[in-house]
């Protein structure tokens, strides 16, 4: 049993270069590789748990980074390939960080500002159905600030690697509005759905 890369053809997108694509996608790939490498040193090394607890603690720490790698990654990925969002949209995604935000402007300015700050990591929508709360949250690296249980309908990298090749560190914030501006809002739609379910 092992993880597999999910293939996506992502490419014309605007402001997001094909190259700085094909660079990311490789940088995912790598995060699948190492899920699965470390996953089978783990079941192995469990062969000898009383031996081996110190290497199964530390490669279980590092477990979380990588899976949590591939697993928003792919998150991203799939969002990307569409046109911005209409003014007129009608999606319940909208209307719902309409209600809660005050306007859906306001979410999206709070939501890009969050990703200009200083640090590594990924900026995540998720939504609580518990009591029909989204949440805007930064994730550190990878795996430090994820709100537990909660389903992620949008997430967004903002490493450098996700923008170095189109963008310098210092234009974040237009890497920032190439990524909503290729934003599959279907694709949000259908998570907020299933999330609600």
């Amino acid at each position: 049993m092992e993880y597999t890369q999910k293939e996506y053809v992502i490419t014309g997108l605007n402001g997001l270069s094909d190259r700085q694509i094909g660079e990311h996608l490789k940088l995912y790939a790598g995060y699948v590789k190492n899920t699965n490498a470390i996953w089978q040193n783990i079941i192995e090394l469990e062969k000898n748990i009383d031996t081996n607890a110190l290497s199964i603690s530390e490669l279980t720490r590092r477990f979380g980074f990588e899976f949590n790698g591939m697993r928003l990654h792919e998150y991203y990925f799939e969002s990307l390939g569409a046109k911005a969002l209409e003014e007129n949209s009608t999606l319940k995604i909208k209307n719902r960080l309409t209600t809660q935000y005050g306007s859906f402007d306001f979410w999206l300015s709070y939501f890009k500002k969050a990703g200009t700050m200083r640090g590594i990591g990924w900026v995540l929508l998720t939504y609580d159905k518990s009591i029909g709360a989204l949440h805007t949250s930064w994730v550190s690296d990878h795996e430090i600030g994820n709100l537990a249980g909660l389903p992620i309908l949008l997430a967004m990298d903002v490493w450098e690697h996700a923008y170095l090749l189109d963008y310098s560190p210092s234009e974040r914030k237009n890497y920032i509005e190439a990524f909503f501006n290729n934003l599959n809002w279907e694709m949000i739609e259908k998570r907020f759905e299933l999330a609600n379910k």
